[in-house]
């Protein structure tokens, strides 16, 4: 057990305030609720959880811990007759469920986990016409068998078509889903799932229902089994910096032995952009202030600026930070890169590729960094804060963009090519200011705050489903596509949060979400077999289960912008009004 480790040194009131309650320790911390239902072992890490001694028949599975759990409601992706296709245990419902990417899952496509009889997991059959696919050895076939009966109509009908089954043949087990996917991922998979299935034989269903009554404290506890020693403690740095920052540092001097400026800056370096964690808006707050000079000085030369120009590189810059302050602060910034990217560049100049560029020093790249944000800032930045006249001005040609840079740096330095190259390169995409993480959650140092499954109310007809991780103040949205890159995220910060079921409003706003105008019919079948092969939700089925976010009233910018229309109202779903409330109160207590 990790109890009793030393806490980070925050000083502030509110710091010590935390402290004491536990939640800069949260990533060693042993919940009351959690020793209660004996979710807490004290066996080796990646042993089952074991109850407590308690007076009840009813306790935690013995053959299935928090990493299985995990696992499997996390899921893993394959083809399901050759459509990407999404499979994981819905623990709150019981049921194994398979779909299309972001989308929630029919009631045509699940089966009960309590009716599961076996599965198997074998490297992938040949794929088209006899010929060998090409992913054969990456490529792995789950299947998953019910005892006869167990299926419903439509659910029988498909599977009659499937290959490897009789339609007319009866049988003591039929098949229910055959998903083919990548090796490993969908191999551990069906062997976590096969795990499952030989707990409820051995131990009896009453385990698989504890699971479904404690999901979140299983994976909870899986977040803190899954971090070494150091990783913890580099968690508990993280939280403290995010925190306040001064506070942070102090902790990683002490704790982690970082007690100079070079080893400070290094760690700093480390943590944002390969192991991820730190707060991008914390981090450019303490590298706008003076006394951090030297530790930003050594934070910048260790970025690996390796073969890029220099649009790739300010872009890699302002990935792992957002730039505070004013004008100077930028200015001192755009100064210390310069210098890191002018010694980088004289090792490999002459291997570069791409946009050329013969620079004589530090100063040449200082000026030119200095008029490619302004070139940014007119394209992108003041079409979101200017009206549109302002806007139109402060937008740059390129022929106004190449008589601005020619009075900094020549033809000899920078080609007209070059310049080029960079205007429609930043033309095409942002150098965008406003970083998000570049790692996997699961490969992060902190332990988010909850994650799961919601469903994101999109309108009556459209919902999507989507992994959401709450951690450093944002909600971070992932589909299936990614587990790296975001969908999107919702900064939380002065967001307000609260249960649909709570409030009449929001009763009404969230019946008027999934209603809408002329879709009664559709959104709300009468007939059984619509009610079974629909994908959008209702309000009786979902409104204890949800809650919205909303934005502040002197928060004017809205939520989601990678909808068509972004909104300053979400309606979120989860999968059980425990959940729900679960997501709810972390939320609003924020995230230290």
């Amino acid at each position: 057990s990790h109890v009793g480790r030393t806490r980070p040194s925050v000083r502030t009131a509110r710091g010590q305030d935390l402290a004491r309650r536990g939640w800069l320790h949260r990533p060693m911390s042993v919940r009351p609720s959690d020793v209660a239902v004996g979710l807490m072992s004290s066996g080796e890490k990646g042993e089952p959880a074991k109850a407590a001694p308690t007076s009840k028949a009813v306790g935690p599975p013995e053959g299935v811990g928090p990493s299985v759990i995990y696992k499997l409601y996390r899921g893993a992706i394959g083809e399901v007759d050759a459509k990407p296709c999404r499979i994981w245990a819905e623990f709150p419902s019981l049921e194994l469920c398979w779909t299309p990417y972001d989308c929630p899952a029919r009631e045509a496509d699940r089966v009960s986990l309590l009716q599961i009889s076996r599965c198997t997991c074998d490297v992938a059959p040949d794929c088209v016409d006899g010929q060998a696919s090409s992913k054969r050895d990456t490529n792995v076939q789950l299947l998953v068998f019910v005892p006869h009966g167990a299926l419903g109509r439509e659910q029988r009908q498909e599977s009659a078509g499937s290959p490897g089954t009789s339609g007319n043949k009866p049988s003591a087990e039929v098949e229910a889903i055959r998903i083919i996917g990548p090796h490993p991922a969908l191999q551990e998979f069906g062997c976590a799932l096969q795990q499952l299935v030989d707990c409820r034989e051995t131990e009896g269903p009453s385990g698989i229902e504890f699971i479904q009554k404690r999901l979140f404290q299983y994976l909870w506890k899986h977040q803190g089994e899954s971090k070494t020693e150091l990783a913890l403690y580099e968690a508990q740095a993280v939280l403290a910096f995010n925190l306040d920052p001064k506070a942070g540092i102090a902790y990683v001097r002490s704790r982690l032995g970082k007690d100079t400026d070079d080893a400070l800056g290094e760690w700093l370096a480390q943590m944002s952009t390969q192991n991820g964690g730190l707060d991008p808006t914390m981090l450019g707050n303490y590298f706008s202030r003076r006394d951090t000079m030297e530790i930003f000085k050594v934070f910048v030369r260790r970025l690996d600026f390796t073969g890029t120009d220099i649009v790739a590189a300010m872009r890699l810059l302002f990935d792992t930070f957002k730039p505070g302050g004013e004008g100077q602060v930028i200015s001192r910034i755009l100064e210390l890169f310069a210098e890191a990217y002018f010694l980088q560049w004289t090792v490999w100049k002459e291997k570069q590729e791409g946009a050329k560029a013969n620079y004589k020093d530090s100063d040449s790249v200082m000026t030119l960094a200095v008029s490619l944000i302004m070139l940014n800032t007119g394209m992108h930045v003041a079409s979101k804060k200017l009206n549109k006249k302002a806007a139109a001005m402060a937008d740059m040609t390129l022929e106004a963009y190449i008589k601005m840079a020619r009075s900094t740096v020549d033809e000899e330095q920078v080609p007209e090519e070059s310049l080029t190259t960079w205007y429609e390169a930043i033309k095409e995409s942002e150098i965008s200011m406003q970083p998000l993480p570049r790692n996997a959650f699961s490969k992060l140092p902190v332990q988010p705050d909850i994650e799961g499954w919601l469903i994101l109310i999109v309108s009556p007809t459209v919902q999507k489903r989507y992994w959401a991780v709450c951690a450093l103040q944002r909600m971070y949205l992932f589909s299936d596509n990614s587990d790296v890159e975001p969908w999107d995220a919702i900064d939380l910060k002065d967001k307000r949060v609260q249960a649909v079921s709570s409030d009449a409003t929001s009763r009404a706003s969230y019946m008027a979400d999934l209603q809408g105008k002329g879709c009664m019919a559709s959104c709300l079948p009468t007939n059984q077999a619509a009610r079974r092969s629909r994908t959008c939700l209702t309000a009786e089925d979902t409104m204890e289960r949800a809650f919205e976010v909303m934005v502040g009233a002197s928060n004017t910018t809205p939520m989601l912008s990678r909808l068509s229309k972004p909104r300053k109202r979400l309606a979120l779903v989860a999968e059980s009004p425990d959940l729900m409330e679960r997501w709810v109160t972390l939320i609003t207590s924020g995230p230290y």
